[in-house]
Order: structure tokens, then sequence, then C-alpha cells
């Protein structure tokens, strides 16, 4: 499997041991977002890959976001919204590594981000930064 492919495999894992959290709706796997059904949006980034060591023995720097947008009814409040989102902040948080599939995935940091509504949920997002070493 493709480094890339790795990274966000470990990172959907970690998600999906994540308890108490709605439906999770992967990128692209078909997933149609209907009242009042809480969901967890997921998007995956790769924004650099970087020469890190040099010589015989060359790594790189892989980093990126994994994006996260909670979504709750409109109507019931933000109260479930920001649950999930506190969730999601305690299974990612910031100067941790998490392992899988040979690799460990640092987290560098996991934040919120401004919630808005989009009809007819309302929608927090969740940013949590990552790199890794390898080859």
């Amino acid at each position: 499997m493709a480094i890339t492919n790795t990274i966000g495999a470990v990172l959907d894992t970690a998600l999906a041991a994540a308890t108490g959290l709605p439906t999770i709706a992967y990128e692209n796997v078909k997933y149609t977002a209907n009242a009042p059904d809480e969901h967890v949006e997921v998007q995956f980034f790769v924004t650099s890959r970087r020469p890190a060591v040099r010589g015989p023995n060359p790594q790189h720097r892989y980093q990126g976001l994994y994006r996260l947008l909670v979504c709750v009814p409109t109507d019931v409040g933000t109260g479930p919204a920001f649950d999930y989102a506190d969730t999601i902040l305690a299974a990612f948080d910031g100067s941790t590594d998490i392992s899988g599939s040979g690799i460990n995935v640092s987290i560098e940091y996991a934040e919120l981000g401004a919630q808005f509504e989009r009809e007819p949920f309302y929608c927090v997002p969740v940013e949590i930064a990552w790199y890794i070493y390898a080859d």
C-alpha cells in the first residue's frame, strides 16, 4: 500500500475506534446526509512531501490535514455537536502518535473551526494536523 493510503487508513482507523460518534461518512464512499441523521464527514489531505534526511538512507517528511465536519440537526442546539467534537479532540490529542500498519502518524494539533449552519444541519469543523517521517 502506498504511504499516502497507509496514513489515511491509520487516521480512519483511529476515528472509527473513537466511541460515541455518529455515522462516519468517509471520503469517496456513498453517503446521503438526511436530517435527523447526525454524522461526521471526513477529508484527508497531504499538504507537503519534503526531504527531511539526505544521504544513503533518505527520508521525507509528509504532512497534512485530516478535516472532519461534525453535523447535527439544526433544531437540537449546539451541545451534541460540541460533545462529538470533544470526543474527536480527545482521540487526536496533539503531540501524540497513532500507530498502525507499521507506521506512526504524529498529531501536531487538533482544533475546532468556526461552526456554521448548512440546512438542515449545524456543523462544527475539526481540523487535525498530522506528520510522519518515512522513506
